[in-house]
Protein backbone atom coordinates (compact mmCIF):
# COMPACT_ATOMS: atom_id res chain seq x y z
CA UNK A 1 0.00 0.00 0.00
CA UNK A 2 1.38 3.43 -1.11
CA UNK A 3 0.42 7.08 1.00
CA UNK A 4 -2.46 7.60 -1.62
CA UNK A 5 -4.31 4.09 -1.03
CA UNK A 6 -3.53 4.80 2.25
CA UNK A 7 -4.59 8.31 2.55
CA UNK A 8 -7.89 7.42 -0.02
CA UNK A 9 -8.89 4.27 2.63
CA UNK A 10 -8.67 6.57 5.82
CA UNK A 11 -10.65 9.34 4.29
CA UNK A 12 -13.37 6.58 3.11
CA UNK A 13 -13.96 5.26 6.16
CA UNK A 14 -13.56 8.64 8.17
CA UNK A 15 -17.18 10.83 8.90
CA UNK A 16 -17.35 13.42 6.48
CA UNK A 17 -18.13 16.14 8.95
CA UNK A 18 -14.04 15.78 9.70
CA UNK A 19 -12.47 13.65 7.00
CA UNK A 20 -10.35 16.43 5.47
CA UNK A 21 -8.91 17.88 8.46
CA UNK A 22 -8.01 14.33 9.29
CA UNK A 23 -6.36 13.54 6.28
CA UNK A 24 -4.48 16.84 6.19
CA UNK A 25 -3.04 16.00 9.63
CA UNK A 26 -1.99 12.91 8.52
CA UNK A 27 -0.54 14.20 4.98
CA UNK A 28 1.58 15.87 7.68
CA UNK A 29 3.13 12.89 8.89
CA UNK A 30 3.99 11.83 5.82
CA UNK A 31 5.77 15.22 4.65
CA UNK A 32 7.40 14.90 7.70
CA UNK A 33 8.66 11.14 7.60
CA UNK A 34 9.48 11.35 4.48
CA UNK A 35 11.67 14.57 5.29
CA UNK A 36 13.60 12.24 8.09
CA UNK A 37 14.43 10.00 5.03
CA UNK A 38 11.76 7.18 6.56
CA UNK A 39 9.97 5.60 2.95
CA UNK A 40 6.27 5.70 2.52
CA UNK A 41 5.68 2.39 3.83
CA UNK A 42 7.62 2.67 7.38
CA UNK A 43 5.56 5.70 7.70
CA UNK A 44 2.32 3.58 7.16
CA UNK A 45 3.77 0.90 9.44
CA UNK A 46 4.23 3.72 12.32
CA UNK A 47 0.74 5.06 11.65
CA UNK A 48 -1.06 1.92 11.66
CA UNK A 49 -3.89 0.01 10.27
CA UNK A 50 -6.38 2.80 8.48
CA UNK A 51 -9.65 0.68 9.97
CA UNK A 52 -8.03 1.01 13.24
CA UNK A 53 -7.52 4.62 12.82
CA UNK A 54 -10.95 5.34 11.56
CA UNK A 55 -12.55 3.45 14.80
CA UNK A 56 -10.97 5.95 16.76
CA UNK A 57 -12.48 8.79 15.02
CA UNK A 58 -15.74 7.07 15.28
CA UNK A 59 -16.11 4.46 12.48
CA UNK A 60 -18.25 1.81 12.98
CA UNK A 61 -17.80 -1.06 10.22
CA UNK A 62 -21.31 -1.01 8.24
CA UNK A 63 -22.75 -5.42 8.42
CA UNK A 64 -24.57 -5.63 5.21
CA UNK A 65 -27.66 -7.22 5.80
CA UNK A 66 -29.39 -9.46 2.35
CA UNK A 67 -33.40 -9.89 2.49
CA UNK A 68 -34.04 -12.74 1.53
CA UNK A 69 -34.71 -14.03 -2.49
CA UNK A 70 -38.29 -13.92 -2.38
CA UNK A 71 -38.16 -10.54 -0.86
CA UNK A 72 -35.79 -9.37 -3.17
CA UNK A 73 -38.11 -10.98 -6.11
CA UNK A 74 -41.20 -8.58 -4.80
CA UNK A 75 -39.32 -5.72 -4.52
CA UNK A 76 -37.90 -6.11 -7.88
CA UNK A 77 -41.34 -6.85 -9.35
CA UNK A 78 -43.26 -3.54 -7.55
CA UNK A 79 -39.29 -1.65 -8.64
CA UNK A 80 -40.13 -2.68 -12.44
CA UNK A 81 -44.08 -1.89 -12.49
CA UNK A 82 -43.00 1.29 -10.92
CA UNK A 83 -40.54 1.87 -14.04
CA UNK A 84 -43.06 0.95 -16.95
CA UNK A 85 -45.82 3.07 -15.44
CA UNK A 86 -44.47 5.91 -13.94
CA UNK A 87 -40.85 6.25 -14.57
CA UNK A 88 -40.20 5.80 -17.78
CA UNK A 89 -42.74 8.36 -18.39
CA UNK A 90 -41.26 11.04 -15.83
CA UNK A 91 -37.15 10.10 -17.44
CA UNK A 92 -38.71 10.90 -21.02
CA UNK A 93 -40.22 14.11 -20.10
CA UNK A 94 -37.47 15.24 -18.27
CA UNK A 95 -35.10 14.64 -21.21
CA UNK A 96 -36.86 15.99 -23.22
CA UNK A 97 -37.15 19.37 -21.11
CA UNK A 98 -33.29 19.30 -20.78
CA UNK A 99 -33.45 18.46 -24.64
CA UNK A 100 -35.34 21.76 -25.60
CA UNK A 101 -33.19 23.74 -22.75
CA UNK A 102 -29.90 22.34 -25.18
CA UNK A 103 -31.84 23.97 -27.92
CA UNK A 104 -32.58 27.20 -26.29
CA UNK A 105 -28.93 27.80 -25.60
CA UNK A 106 -27.80 26.94 -29.09
CA UNK A 107 -30.93 28.81 -30.79
CA UNK A 108 -29.75 32.20 -28.57
CA UNK A 109 -26.18 31.43 -29.98
CA UNK A 110 -26.95 31.54 -33.39
CA UNK A 111 -29.33 34.49 -32.92
CA UNK A 112 -26.39 36.83 -31.26
CA UNK A 113 -23.83 35.53 -34.30
CA UNK A 114 -26.79 36.64 -36.27
CA UNK A 115 -27.24 39.99 -35.29
CA UNK A 116 -23.62 40.52 -34.78
CA UNK A 117 -22.88 39.49 -38.57
CA UNK A 118 -26.01 40.71 -39.76
CA UNK A 119 -24.80 44.28 -39.07
CA UNK A 120 -22.24 43.77 -41.78
CA UNK A 121 -25.18 42.57 -44.45
CA UNK A 122 -26.72 45.97 -43.71
CA UNK A 123 -29.72 44.38 -41.88
CA UNK A 124 -29.98 47.40 -39.30
CA UNK A 125 -27.63 50.24 -37.38
CA UNK A 126 -24.67 48.74 -36.04
CA UNK A 127 -25.48 50.72 -32.63
CA UNK A 128 -28.28 48.24 -32.24
CA UNK A 129 -27.45 44.71 -33.80
CA UNK A 130 -23.73 44.82 -32.28
CA UNK A 131 -25.40 45.81 -28.69
CA UNK A 132 -28.06 43.21 -28.96
CA UNK A 133 -25.84 40.48 -30.34
CA UNK A 134 -23.78 40.88 -27.82
CA UNK A 135 -26.28 40.91 -25.33
CA UNK A 136 -28.06 37.80 -26.37
CA UNK A 137 -24.99 35.88 -27.02
CA UNK A 138 -24.14 36.69 -23.12
CA UNK A 139 -27.60 35.42 -22.31
CA UNK A 140 -26.61 31.82 -24.25
CA UNK A 141 -23.28 32.07 -22.09
CA UNK A 142 -25.12 31.78 -18.84
CA UNK A 143 -27.87 29.83 -20.23
CA UNK A 144 -25.09 27.22 -21.08
CA UNK A 145 -23.61 27.38 -17.69
CA UNK A 146 -26.89 26.23 -16.54
CA UNK A 147 -27.39 23.82 -18.24
CA UNK A 148 -24.20 21.96 -17.40
CA UNK A 149 -24.97 21.90 -14.02
CA UNK A 150 -28.78 21.08 -14.62
CA UNK A 151 -27.14 18.18 -17.00
CA UNK A 152 -24.24 17.39 -14.41
CA UNK A 153 -27.20 16.81 -11.81
CA UNK A 154 -29.08 14.81 -13.95
CA UNK A 155 -26.77 12.63 -14.56
CA UNK A 156 -26.45 12.01 -11.34
CA UNK A 157 -29.84 11.10 -10.06
CA UNK A 158 -29.87 8.76 -13.00
CA UNK A 159 -26.88 7.41 -12.12
CA UNK A 160 -28.36 7.16 -8.19
CA UNK A 161 -31.90 5.83 -10.01
CA UNK A 162 -29.78 2.73 -11.61
CA UNK A 163 -27.49 2.05 -8.73
CA UNK A 164 -31.16 1.87 -6.60
CA UNK A 165 -32.27 -0.71 -9.03
CA UNK A 166 -28.98 -3.05 -8.92
CA UNK A 167 -29.15 -2.17 -4.48
CA UNK A 168 -32.65 -3.84 -4.66
CA UNK A 169 -31.71 -6.76 -7.03
CA UNK A 170 -28.69 -7.16 -5.06
CA UNK A 171 -31.25 -7.24 -1.63
CA UNK A 172 -29.00 -4.54 0.34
Amino acid sequence: MNKEQYLSKLQKMLPEYESQEIINDFKEHFITGLAEGKTEQEIIESLGDPVEIAKEYGYVEKTVVKSPIGGRIVALIGLIFFDLLIGIAIIASLFSVWISLWSVVISLIAGGIAAIVGTFFGLGPWYVTIPGGISVLALAVMSGIGMVYVSKYAFKALIWYGKLHVRVASGE
